[in-house]
């Protein structure tokens, strides 16, 4: 396996809950399934109870071919939200509508996804620009941004959790501050972080599993397991 699973636990529920969603993101894809086909196997081991992708899946039309089959083979067995990310709009219309209407999945950026815990707590998830639409009582608002740099730290509130990609941890990764952000990268980008808090909402970006340009240094690439407590 060429990437890592990166562990994050996020406490929304004083502790009660084990809910485990699977961030998968920047996979940048042109010709090659290999890392499709490592990633089947890996949510056939780790069972999450949903897949969230945060875009920039395909750099080339067949890398999107591709990508819908893998859509429609993880879909039979979990639940998939996801929204796309600028890469995926290069091609138009006619090729990020491959993602569109598939059974089991849902695309955030047309609305809002609840789900009510089998201990009765509510999640909802939904894109950035559909914030506004979460409802405001005691359930828990989970977003998906794929670039955590157009967040708003004063529209943050009423949400849990946010969920990013876009900046690949700037690909080369020289240290990490005691804050966890890593530099150089930080230099230009506030999130260049693998975790932070903003206020009251966690946010967990990921290093994703591709690159257009595939230069990297101590930036590994990955998945994200979260776990929701």
């Amino acid at each position: 396996m060429n990437f890592n699973i990166r562990e994050e636990k996020v406490r929304l529920f004083h502790g009660k809950e084990n809910i485990s969603i699977m961030q998968i993101s920047d996979i940048h894809l042109w010709f090659s399934k290999k890392v499709l086909t490592q990633l089947i196997k890996i949510i056939q081991i780790k069972k999450p109870e949903f897949i969230v992708l945060t875009g920039d899946y395909y750099d080339l039309p067949q890398g999107a071919r591709n990508f819908r089959e893998f859509l429609l083979e993880i879909a039979q067995r979990n639940r998939v939200l996801f929204i796309v990310g600028n890469h995926d709009s290069l091609w138009g219309k006619k090729v990020s509508s491959l993602l569109l209407n598939l059974p089991n999945i849902d695309y955030l950026e047309e609305g809002v996804f609840s789900y009510r815990t089998k201990r009765g707590n509510m999640l909802n998830f939904t894109a950035w620009e559909n914030r506004k639409l979460l409802p405001k009582d005691n359930s828990k608002n989970i977003l998906l941004i794929h670039n955590p740099e157009e967040i708003l730290e004063e529209e943050l509130k009423g949400i849990a959790l946010i969920f990013a990609g876009h900046l690949h941890g700037c690909q080369f990764i020289f240290f990490k501050f005691k804050d966890g952000s890593n530099f150089p990268g930080n230099l230009y980008y506030k999130q260049c972080v693998d975790r932070k808090k903003i206020n009251n909402t966690m946010l967990i970006v990921s290093k994703g599993l591709g690159d257009t340009l595939p230069l990297r240094w101590n930036c590994p690439k990955e998945v994200v397991l979260v776990t929701i407590i």
